[in-house]
């Protein structure tokens, strides 16, 4: 991508505040990871955005790197045929 249009795209590109608190998501599973009950450090998104899941609370659940991670872009059904 040339430099023009880079400044050009970021410019326009939207970047939204998350419509929760990340301490919120923290709070109501105690800081575990709402898949394996470990300590939790990140969010996931239960349907992925990339798979048309919304950035909204109810599709947002603590995890820990391992789950977040071995997820990915998966849905459920997808991750839960892995194993």
């Amino acid at each position: 991508m040339l430099p023009e249009y880079a400044a050009l795209y970021l410019s326009h590109r939207r970047v939204r505040a998350a419509p929760y608190r990340r301490s919120e998501v923290f709070a109501r599973w105690e800081g575990l990871c709402a898949y394996c009950d470990a300590p939790a450090e990140h969010l996931d998104h239960i349907k992925p955005i990339a798979r048309g899941g919304r950035d909204v609370l109810s599709n947002v659940i603590p995890a820990c790197a391992d789950c977040n991670y071995s997820k990915a872009d998966r849905t459920l059904a997808q991750w839960a045929r892995t194993f």
